[in-house]
């Protein structure tokens, strides 16, 4: 009895071990941001908000946020579309290849983003001299590119949530005298709200911290977050840049605590 709960109590340490080094890089850089001083230096030698007010003055990190947000929800509304149709198409029709058409749209999970980043380059590079038109590096390109990165949990999540939809209640729509098209949008979107408002949340966050795609794709004068943060790095290391990563952090943890509100994470990964 006393060897089970030693056991028990050693395998609950460990894991706490193990989150609390995943989470103290989160916790650094949050405590790195109320520091007074502009020399991050421990133990610091008092606590400010003063960098979360400056934030309100760095018109380049407020403009790359709003461009960076503007990408996201274009990416994710066309994602969103997108993985509908593909979760429809493969929950709800037997077909040639099936199998191949769900582990391809996994598979951009599995290639590292810079890869996709300069494949998505070269290929509309050369698309471009072909048809005569620059279409790399633009803002539409950007989108393109995240939106191939936020496909798979698009089709994952609403998947999941299709697999859950009660035929009975589809074939009773179209019974009544209601078309595909209408069952759809009255009868099965309806029910799989949740799983809609899970992918959308993951979409837009893989989008706003995207920074290889970024790198490689962003329209000359323009700027996301992350490349703002990079390029701040470069030239000066104080708590200003903390704090900007805390507002990241922040906005990342509310979309994800929504995101669980309406589909368990568990059923996500």
């Amino acid at each position: 009895m006393n060897q089970s709960i030693l056991s028990r109590i050693l395998s609950k340490a460990v894991i706490f071990a193990i989150f609390g080094f995943m989470l103290l890089p989160v916790i650094m850089v949050v405590w790195i941001s109320f520091f007074q001083s502009s020399m991050i230096m421990f133990p610091p030698k008092g606590y400010s908000f003063k960098w979360y007010a400056k934030l309100l003055d760095q018109a380049n990190f407020l403009d790359a946020f709003i461009y960076s947000i503007q990408i996201s929800i274009a990416a994710m509304l066309i994602s969103l579309v997108l993985g509908l149709l593909s979760a429809i198409a493969i929950t709800q029709y037997e077909f040639k290849g099936k199998h191949f058409l769900q582990s391809l749209f996994l598979s951009p999970l599995v290639v590292p983003a810079i890869i996709t980043g300069i494949a998505i380059y070269i290929f509309m590079f050369n698309a471009g001299q072909l048809i005569g038109i620059k279409l790399v590096p633009s803002t539409w390109s950007l989108i393109l590119a995240n939106v191939v990165i936020t496909i798979p949990w698009t089709v994952r999540l609403i998947t999941a949530g299709l697999q859950g939809v009660s035929k009975s209640q589809e074939e009773a729509a179209i019974d009544l005298g209601a078309s595909k098209l209408q069952t759809l949008w009255y009868v099965t979107i309806p029910s799989i709200r949740p799983s809609l408002v899970a992918a959308g949340i993951f979409s837009f966050i893989f989008a706003f911290d995207s920074l290889e795609l970024s790198l490689m794709l962003v329209s000359p004068g323009q700027s996301t977050l992350p490349i703002e943060i990079l390029n701040y790095v470069f030239w000066k290391l104080d708590p200003l840049i903390a704090a900007v990563s805390t507002v990241q952090i922040i906005i990342v943890a509310i979309l994800m605590m929504i995101a669980d509100r309406f589909v368990g994470l568990s059923k996500v990964f």
